[in-house]
C-alpha cells in the first residue's frame, strides 16, 4: 500500500505567470490655478469694520493692529479718508473705476459724492490701489452710517 500511496504523488505542472498588469496611464495633473490680479478676485484684508458715532468716523483694523488700515471721517461737511496710501488712488467698486489723490495718507471728499455711493452699495467689496500698496476691504453697513452721518 506504501508503494501505491508513493505512486499517487502529484506532478508539479509548470505553472503561468499571471499576465503582466496593463500599465496605468499617467494621471493627469491638476490644472494649475491661474494667478488672477483682478481686484474682485484677491483676498480681502483681514479685519473688521468699526463705527464711532461720537466721532462720526468709521475705521477698518486688522485684528492685533493698533492702526487702522482705512478710516471715514465725518468732518465739514466731507468724509476725510486715512490710508497708508499716496498720490492718486484707483478706487474699484462694482460699478467701476474712479479716482482718488491721497496726499500724505489723506483724502477728502465731499459728502454728497457718488463715489462714496459706490462704495457703500459695491457687492461685497471695493478696492484703493496705488504704487504704494492696496486694500482689497469688505463692504459694511458701517460705510454706510457715517456716509448717511456726514449728509445729515
Amino acid at each position: 500500500m506504501a508503494l501505491v500511496m508513493a505512486g499517487c504523488t502529484a506532478v508539479p505542472t509548470p505553472q503561468t505567470p499571471p499576465p503582466a498588469p496593463a500599465p496605468r496611464p499617467a494621471p493627469t495633473p491638476a490644472p494649475l490655478p491661474t494667478a488672477s490680479q483682478s481686484w474682485e478676485d484677491r483676498a480681502l484684508n483681514p479685519g473688521a469694520w468699526r463705527y464711532d458715532a461720537d466721532s462720526r468716523s468709521a475705521t477698518f483694523v486688522q485684528a492685533g493692529s493698533p492702526s487702522p488700515l482705512l478710516t471715514l471721517r465725518c468732518a465739514g461737511g466731507a468724509l476725510h479718508l486715512t490710508a497708508p496710501l499716496d498720490g492718486p488712488v484707483a478706487l474699484r467698486t462694482s460699478a467701476g473705476t474712479d479716482q482718488i489723490r491721497f496726499d500724505g495718507g489723506a483724502a477728502t471728499v465731499p459728502s454728497r459724492d457718488l463715489r462714496l455711493d459706490r462704495i457703500a452699495f459695491s457687492r461685497g467689496r471695493f478696492a484703493l490701489e496705488s504704487g504704494s500698496g492696496a486694500l482689497t476691504l469688505p463692504v459694511q453697513s458701517e460705510i454706510g452710517r457715517v456716509i448717511e452721518d456726514c449728509r445729515g
